[in-house]
């Protein structure tokens, strides 16, 4: 049984934290890029869900993060098909700052359409699953 204190923990902000801690994120520039303080994530701020504007904020600057994996822990936290995490992979700069990728080639800005209408696809039906739940 879980610890009753746990339960009421905002899931979404547990797995952004477990995102960050295994994309070795540095915290500061983590809460930095998503425009929120570090204060969002600790004491009873935890119980408290972010906003809608925030979640879209963090899919934008982390678009390998899976919306799916994020909103609903359904899936890979990671997109396997994620133009960026083919490019960080392949960059020999990958540990370096990956935030700012670059399209070199017709066919990384066609994966790159494929993905984000991907993501657009996933959270139109996340979307719509949570408001015909309502």
């Amino acid at each position: 049984m879980q610890d009753k204190n746990l339960q009421n923990i905002d899931e979404i902000k547990m797995r952004l934290l477990q995102f960050a801690k295994e994309q070795k994120l540095i915290m500061g520039d983590f809460y930095e890029k998503i425009s929120l303080s570090p204060s969002n994530f600790s004491g009873k701020a935890m119980y408290s869900s972010l906003k809608s504007e925030n979640i879209v904020t963090i899919l934008k600057v982390y678009p390998e993060l899976s919306p799916d994996w994020l909103l609903l822990e359904k899936g890979e936290m990671l997109r396997k098909n994620s133009a960026k995490n083919m490019a960080v992979a392949a960059s020999p700069q990958s540990k370096a700052s990956n935030s700012d990728m670059t399209i070199n080639t017709p066919s990384e800005l066609l994966n790159l359409i494929t993905c984000q209408q991907q993501t657009i696809n996933n959270l139109s039906e996340t979307i719509k699953n949570l408001t015909s739940k309502q």
